[in-house]
């Protein structure tokens, strides 16, 4: 399965939620949780200038009580951003998810756009529906033998 087929299952659709780097940090903590959602695309007009996660903000929280009200999100965000194409396998997702220990990877098309984001859940669910298909192919084979 391709990333492609994996936004297009998604139930919230490729809606990309983003925000600004100036943006104050507990603006960004109420959007994430308004949209029910672990992590923002952090952009630059049309250029991912980084990604800010709830870890992101925990972590800063750990190091300054105030930091919610003080710091901008471009204090907190991670600004080495590792993204997919929109034809990369699940397989290839796994792999860099699992070497970056990252749970968000934008998607980026063929112009070198944001197409999307593809979340760890994304991509389990995308491992179970493969295996599930699988396993009621076999079946199918096994019960149109007898």
């Amino acid at each position: 399965m391709i990333v492609k087929t994996i936004l297009k299952a998604k139930s919230r659709g490729t809606g990309i939620v983003t925000i600004s780097p100036d943006t104050p940090v507990g603006d960004a903590a109420r959007l994430l949780a308004q949209h029910r959602i672990g992590a923002l695309l952090v952009m630059t007009g049309d250029t991912v200038a980084g990604i800010l996660s709830e870890r992101d903000i925990v972590r800063g929280l750990a190091q300054a009580v105030d930091v919610c009200s003080t710091a901008q999100v471009r204090d907190l965000m991670t600004s080495e951003v590792f993204v997919c194409g929109e034809d990369d396998t699940v397989e290839h997702l796994m792999q860099v998810m699992t070497a970056k220990r990252i749970r968000h990877l934008p998607v980026m098309d063929g112009d070198g756009k944001v197409a999307g984001i593809v979340t760890i859940g994304d991509v389990v669910k995308s491992r179970l529906d493969e295996t599930r298909m699988e396993a009621d192919s076999l079946r199918d084979y096994v019960m149109a033998g007898r």
